[in-house]
C-alpha cells in the first residue's frame, strides 16, 4: 500500500513542479532582459500583458521583439508594464503586416525594428553610401523628409557597400558621417547587403520578380529609391541618380500617395 502512496505522492509532486514551471516560465524572459516580473506579466505567475502574450504565442525571444511596434499593435503605451500593459486591441497578438514591411531589421544603433511600425505611412526606402557621387542626395532627402514628415511620410536609409565599395565604414562611422555632414534625422539602419550574395531579405523582396514583378531588378547603384504606399505596397521605383529635389516625378509620387487616404 505504501508503494502506491509513494507513487501517488511522486505524481503529485511532479504535477506541482510542472505547474510551477508553467507559472514561472514566462518571467524568465523579463529576467533575461533585466526587467521586473511585471514587464511581461500583470503580476508574477498571473495573466500575461502584451509582452508575455507575444512570447507565449510566438515563442520568440527578445532578439526579435520590437517594443514600439508591439505596443502600438496592442494599443498600449510603449513603456507600460503590469496591468497598464494589458492589450486594448482584442485581436492582439495577431498582427497583420503588409508583405513589403514584414521584415525585422536593426537600426543604425543596433536596435531591433519591425518595419511594420511604419505601416500606414508613405515610405521612401533608399540604399545609401558615404563616398559616392550621389552622396549629396542626403541633403535633398533630408529636405524632403522635413517637408512631408508631418503628413505621414518617412525615409528609411539602408547603408550598403556593394557599389564601388563606397560605404566601407561601420555603423557608428556611418551615423557620425550622415548626421554631422548632412544633419540627417530620418531613420537610418544597420549596414546590409542589397544586391548579390547575402542579399538582405528586404531587398530580395524589393528586387525579385516573384515578389515585385512591376518594379523588380537589381539595384543599379547607391541611392536607388522605392516608394511604399500607406497600404504597405510598392508604388514606385526611381534610379539611383535621380535627385529627389531635382526629379519632379519623385515629389509628385510622394504627394500623390500622401493625398490618398485609406
Amino acid at each position: 500500500m505504501s508503494r502506491f502512496v509513494r507513487a501517488a505522492f511522486a505524481c503529485a509532486s511532479l504535477a506541482i513542479g510542472l505547474l510551477s514551471t508553467t507559472a514561472n516560465a514566462r518571467p524568465a524572459y523579463a529576467r533575461k532582459e533585466g526587467k521586473e516580473c511585471n514587464y511581461c506579466h500583470v503580476n508574477r505567475g498571473g495573466p500575461r500583458n502584451f509582452r508575455g502574450m507575444y512570447y507565449g504565442t510566438h515563442d520568440k525571444s527578445f532578439e526579435l521583439f520590437d517594443n514600439q511596434f508591439e505596443a502600438k499593435a496592442a494599443g498600449v503605451a510603449a513603456d507600460a508594464v503590469g496591468p497598464d500593459a494589458v492589450p486594448t486591441v482584442a485581436s492582439y497578438p495577431t498582427v497583420s503586416v503588409a508583405p513589403a514591411l514584414n521584415f525585422i531589421v536593426k537600426d543604425i544603433d543596433g536596435n531591433v525594428v519591425n518595419l511594420g511600425r511604419y505601416q500606414g505611412k508613405v515610405i521612401l526606402m533608399v540604399n545609401v553610401a558615404s563616398f559616392c557621387g550621389n552622396t549629396p542626395q542626403y541633403a535633398s532627402l533630408q529636405k524632403i523628409y522635413d517637408k512631408y514628415k508631418t503628413r505621414g511620410f518617412v525615409i528609411l536609409g539602408f547603408p550598403a557597400n556593394e557599389f564601388g565599395k563606397q560605404e566601407p565604414g561601420d555603423n557608428k562611422t556611418i551615423k557620425e558621417f550622415c548626421t554631422s555632414k548632412y544633419n540627417v534625422t530620418f531613420p537610418m539602419f544597420s549596414k546590409i547587403v542589397v544586391k548579390g550574395e547575402g542579399i538582405a531579405p528586404l531587398y530580395k523582396y524589393l528586387t525579385d520578380k516573384n515578389t515585385d514583378p512591376k518594379f523588380c531588378g537589381d539595384i543599379d547603384w547607391n541611392f536607388a529609391k522605392f516608394i511604399i504606399d500607406r497600404k504597405g505596397e510598392i508604388a514606385a521605383r526611381f534610379k539611383a541618380g535621380a535627385d529627389p529635389l531635382k526629379t519632379a516625378d519623385i515629389t509628385a509620387e510622394i504627394e500623390k500617395q500622401l493625398d490618398i487616404h485609406l
